[in-house]
């Protein structure tokens, strides 16, 4: 059945003119070229950019370029022992765009429940802005009993 094939693609023959690998005659392994590379990039770029995002002072991004450089150097991986340089440096750049973004926002609300000066600032400023204070606000969100739960 397989001696007549013209495509030289026969599982039990090594004489497969396909694969160059005289110990592997399996005609269906995975092609050389193909690897994780272009996402270990992609992660290292997305850790650089967590990390840049985090240096401007902005909340959001690090969190989501971060999540998605850790997530896309696992994925880079695949079905290696190891992770390639550019996967681990884009894992070590998001941990730190992440764990530093974490601090800062932990600081940040940290020091605005703590320090009354610091509230009275946030205060005025959106007293400023909407007409009542963050207090006031947070006060009417958190007890308004238009949407007290039964």
């Amino acid at each position: 059945m397989y001696d007549n094939n013209p495509y030289g693609n026969n599982p039990y023959h090594d004489h497969n003119p396909y694969n160059n690998n005289s110990q592997n005659p399996n005609p269906r392994q995975y092609p050389a070229n193909i690897s994780g590379d272009r996402l270990a990039l992609a992660a290292m770029v997305l850790g650089i950019l967590a990390l840049a995002s985090f240096i401007s002072m902005t909340i959001y991004p690090p969190f989501i370029f971060g999540s998605i450089a850790i997530v896309l150097a696992l994925l880079s991986k695949g079905r290696a022992p190891g992770m390639t340089a550019k996967a681990r440096a884009g894992i070590i750049c998001a941990a730190i765009g992440l764990a530093a973004n974490c601090a800062l926002c932990s600081t940040t609300l940290y020091m605005l429940y703590t320090k009354p000066e610091i509230m009275q600032q946030v205060n005025d400023i959106f007293e400023s802005q909407y007409g009542m204070s963050y207090t006031e606000m947070i006060e009417s969100i958190l007890y308004d009993d238009t949407t007290s739960i039964p």
